[in-house]
């Protein structure tokens, strides 16, 4: 067997004499498994290789598993005196084109070149290169027999390779001037530019024209071609990248190059980006993303993995291609055979690549893709060629498609103009229909009454100039209890214009409606201000509700007793109320308690609010017209919203209370962008008002309140009832100290079981104390101790609509409907009591009591 390898060896040393420069490399090597640096005395170890590349015989090797693999490859050659003459006035050089991974090369046991590092068997630094060109000393050559030495090494699983050619460029020894032709290079650089020129071309289209989305991916694909031909170049080499570093940019670009392709043609032929085409894309995103933190075996492992995407990626763009031509695409067809051929080139680099099938990759795809580029090129000039066509066309029949085009706009114009006086006579109808109902029908000698009203929408019918929107405010009188009311409302209905009018006369109707019947039948009047605003708001909220949310109204309603100034009121989702006090404007409001009229589900009691006026006080009521000014312009030019609602507040003490003066004002302020509404109550009249805690601030000298009071502390409620009932008869007492022993009597009375005084003495003294919820309270049990419920339960109620939730109210009012038999109401009052105060001794006692009842 020895005797055969080296029968083997020597014969191959004779016929290499034969041959003279350039010096093939590509056959005849002896290879080995390990690094061997010193001359092999027992070839037994050694195997033949005809011809590179080395991966034809690494399989015969048996390696051990996740450790360095090693190779030595061993070659003689001859070199006659003719070679060295030809070097005379050059020099010899060797090319390797490909090495992978580490390596080192040896000429007669010099070291002449080296790529890549090694540690105790593993790979810091990888060295793999393409296209290595050793300058060789003339001194390290000899005449005759000459020894070349190969160690390589990879990592398990990472391609251990000696290529035999690349690009054309086998392994040889030639002189160097030869070799400069390797390096050149300048069809790659020809091209890499015009892909890039393209690329940045097709950019600018999308730029101009972003409806072409096509663009950007043929733009992104063109650009990323060219930055992968420059790391397939010589040149990436002067960069001085680590090789593993200059891979994974190369991966990365390489990875999504074919995505954007597929996306252009997908965009180009069907107008959208397919499912298919998205999965590819996030596969290929996926796998440049993923190589980057791998190892190089790794990393080799997802290249064979997208190498082998890349077909099934050649099948769907021949598949998208034909698809067009089968629908008769023009530009498909002219496309079909430069993508042949690009997918042709393309299939034959990668299967190359792969080492799976015996050829090279020879790096035909930039000339494919200069076949494409060419093929475009013809489909964009075909493409502008029928434009210019059709303007041609166009130019020809021009006159007469735009005396065509003239009649079909004056049609078009006269049916918009029917159109528009038909709106405008509906607008027209809906203000006369508004008209009525927002006029002001209240007359009082003790309030002022002013309102502005500006609807955002002014239209002209048949000569006549007038305004729609939906805003509306509407005053009248109505009696309640013997006493008289001013009632006022101001309301906002969602909308513009027509839809607006149709809420504000939906609004209007139904609370005149509610108005009327309180005016023509005695028993409307018998209710307290509170829940006549009570029930007015619930009836408005049935109606509205009724439209499903689609129709929403903000509103203040309210009453103001024409004696005693004293303001009932609620608020739903309407800007705050004002009053203008003294020259200071302020905000009778502090929180949002009520949503919109109309609004579905709304949660949460109706509550009342109570505010007694005094002379001259002005109420100021008004849409959100008189916060949504449109500001002056910036210097940018930007449209500018007022978004503060106190400037109001500034523009109401700027202009003294005068109506006129505020709208004026306001206007100085900013441009109205929606309707506006305002509505001014001034109370002319006064009202004694008392304070509940006037008594207690008497002097003891002047009064014996302080007797009373020690006497109470003691339990002697009747000698303190006596007592007051004996300073009551002195007619010389203050006013105030009169009104509140009246008060204290009341609540004796009550201690006392003395019921009827209690009513007598607290209705005569409640007008002074208006705001007293406590009073309403004692009264309402004085009357249901004296039996008569119905006054009872109304005042309850009364107080029930100021505060729903107030605890002894609610136990008091559920006393009075189980007395009344009205079980169905008492329980509902009680279930909300439950919720409320589930621990409170008196709602627990209720409970037993109701559970009892229940039994029965």
């Amino acid at each position: 067997m020895k005797r055969n390898l080296f029968i083997i060896f020597l014969f191959l040393l004779i016929t290499n004499s034969i041959f003279s420069l350039p010096i093939d490399l590509t056959k005849n090597w002896l290879v080995t498994k390990g690094f061997e640096l010193k001359e092999p005395k027992d070839f037994s170890k050694w195997k033949s290789l005809d011809t590179l590349p080395l991966s034809t015989i690494i399989s015969s090797f048996d390696w051990e598993p996740n450790q360095l693999r090693k190779i030595t490859m061993l070659k003689s050659i001859l070199l006659s005196p003719t070679d060295f003459k030809k070097a005379e006035d050059d020099a010899f050089s060797l090319h390797i084109p490909y090495i992978s991974n580490c390596f080192e090369i040896y000429l007669n046991d010099t070291l002449i070149s080296s790529g890549g590092v090694i540690k105790n068997d593993v790979i810091v630094t990888s060295g793999y290169k393409r296209h290595i060109i050793i300058r060789l000393n003339r001194n390290l050559l000899k005449v005759g027999q000459n020894q070349i030495r190969i160690l390589v090494a990879a990592e398990d699983g990472e391609e251990l390779n000696v290529y035999k050619l690349f690009n054309d460029f086998p392994a040889n020894i030639d002189l160097a001037s030869e070799h400069l032709n390797i390096v050149d290079e300048y069809e790659t650089y020809m091209l890499l530019f015009l892909y890039f020129f393209v690329g940045i071309y097709h950019g600018l289209f999308y730029w101009k024209r972003r409806q072409e989305s096509y663009n950007l991916y043929y733009a992104l694909f063109s650009i990323f071609l060219a930055v992968y031909m420059i790391f397939r170049s010589q040149g990436i080499y002067r960069f001085g990248l680590d090789p593993f570093t200059q891979s994974r940019i190369e991966y990365f670009v390489v990875f999504l190059t074919p995505v954007w392709l597929l996306i252009f043609a997908d965009l180009f032929f069907r107008s959208r980006i397919s499912i298919i085409s998205k999965v590819y894309f996030y596969f290929s995103l996926f796998l440049s993303v993923i190589q980057i933190f791998v190892s190089r075996s790794v990393s080799v492992t997802i290249l064979r993995i997208w190498q082998f995407s890349v077909l099934l990626f050649a099948v769907m763009l021949l598949y998208l291609t034909i698809s067009a031509v089968r629908k008769n695409n023009k530009d498909a067809k002219r496309l079909l055979l430069g993508l042949i051929f690009l997918l042709g080139t393309g299939t034959w680099d990668v299967l190359g690549a792969t080492g799976l099938l015996p050829f090279q990759n020879l790096n035909l795809l930039r000339f494919g893709f200069l076949t494409f580029v060419l093929g475009i090129a013809v489909v964009l000039a075909n493409r502008f060629l029928r434009v210019h066509r059709q303007v041609e066309e166009l130019n020809l029949s021009l006159e007469k498609k735009v005396e065509e085009r003239t009649n079909e706009l004056q049609n078009t114009l006269t049916k918009v103009q029917e159109l528009k006086v038909q709106q405008d006579g509906d607008y027209f109808l809906t203000s006369l229909l508004l008209d009525p109902l927002s006029k002001g029908k209240a007359e009082s000698s003790n309030v002022l009454i002013h309102s502005y009203v500006k609807q955002k929408k002014e239209f002209e019918f048949k000569g006549k100039k007038r305004e729609i929107g939906g805003d509306i405010i509407i005053s009248d009188s109505i009696t309640l209890n013997g006493k008289t009311y001013l009632v006022f409302i101001n309301g906002d209905a969602m909308g513009k214009s027509i839809q607006g009018a149709g809420g504000a006369l939906v609004l209007g109707v139904v609370f005149l409606s509610f108005i009327k019947r309180t005016q023509i039948i005695l028993e409307s009047q018998n209710k307290s201000p509170e829940r006549w605003i009570k029930e007015c708001f619930y009836e408005l909220q049935t109606i509205f509700e009724s439209f499903d949310g689609s129709m929403l109204v903000s509103v203040v309603l309210g009453l103001i007793e024409e004696d005693t100034g004293v303001l009932y009121y609620l608020n739903a989702e309407h800007p705050w109320t004002v009053l203008y006090r003294d020259g200071v404007a302020s905000f009778i409001e502090e929180e949002l308690e009520l949503r919109k009229i109309g609004t579905k589900g709304m949660d949460g009691d109706v509550r009342i609010r109570v505010f007694p006026l005094e002379k001259s006080d002005v109420i100021f009521i008004g849409s959100d017209g008189r916060d949504d000014l449109v500001l002056l312009d910036s210097e940018d030019g930007i449209r500018q919203m007022n978004e503060d609602e106190t400037k109001f507040l500034q523009v109401v003490e700027k202009s003294n209370g005068d109506l006129n003066s505020i709208v004026e004002n306001l206007l100085e302020i900013g441009s109205l962008s929606d309707d506006l509404t305002l509505l001014r109550l001034e109370w002319l009249s006064s009202s004694k008002r008392v304070s509940r805690d006037s008594l207690f601030d008497q002097s003891s000298d002047s009064y014996v309140y302080g007797k009373v009071k020690d006497l109470l502390e003691k339990g002697n409620a009747e000698e303190a009832f006596q007592m007051i009932e004996s300073l009551l008869s002195n007619g010389t007492l203050n006013d105030d100290v009169r009104i509140n022993l009246i008060r204290e009597k009341s609540r004796i009375s009550l201690l006392l079981k003395r019921y009827d005084v209690a009513v007598e003495t607290l209705e005569s003294v409640f007008p002074y104390f208006v705001t007293d919820n406590e009073i309403l309270l004692q009264l309402s049990f004085a009357y249901r101790k004296s039996k008569n419920i119905k006054k009872a339960i109304d005042l309850a109620e009364s107080l029930r609509a100021r505060d729903p939730k107030h605890i002894r109210n609610l136990i008091n009012l559920v006393e009075c409907y189980r007395l009344s038999k009205k079980s169905d109401r008492a329980k509902k009052i009680f279930d909300r009591l439950i919720v409320l105060a589930p621990e409170h001794p008196q709602v627990l006692k209720l409970k037993e009591m109701i559970d009892q009842e229940i039994h029965i």
